[in-house]
């Protein structure tokens, strides 16, 4: 969940990649929807952060987001709460911290060869310099 897709694919976009090719179903959820053209090169798609979040049989396995989405949105906060009291969700965060976290706790996503090759393109897409770290650090860490 993020502000936007430079935000999405400028803190995760690696960890976007490297879950979509190994099979997992990546949901985006963006305050405001713009150029997908970044996400696009990454394998993703996007859509608009729902006011009500409805998991009720299949409960993410992780949940990643923007301390800034967590601050202005209430249907993220509840996700969020929801995600801690029930302790079956990795959660990450960047960009600050998140109420019930431990912001001390930092989690780190290694990027693999070929997402180190895509994520310059998507961030370059996205409007953004094309410079990749080997690693995506969340704070958080897991929780279950």
């Amino acid at each position: 969940m993020a502000v936007d897709t430079a935000d999405s694919v400028s803190a995760a976009g690696g960890l976007i990649f490297d879950s979509i090719r190994a099979g997992w179903i990546v949901d985006i959820y963006l305050e405001s929807l713009n150029d997908e053209r970044a996400l696009y090169i990454l394998g993703a798609r996007s859509v608009v952060l729902p006011e009500v979040f409805e998991f009720e049989h299949e409960w993410p396995d992780a949940v990643f987001l923007s301390a800034a989405v967590h601050d202005r949105h209430r249907g993220v906060q509840r996700l969020v709460a929801g995600c801690i009291r029930r302790q079956i969700s990795d959660i990450g965060v960047w960009g600050g911290s998140v109420p019930g976290l431990d912001a001390e706790a930092v989690g780190e996503h290694r990027l693999s060869t070929a997402a180190r090759a895509f994520k310059p393109h998507a961030l370059n897409a996205a409007g953004l310099p094309p410079q990749v770290t080997n690693v995506e650090s969340f704070s958080g860490g897991r929780r279950r």
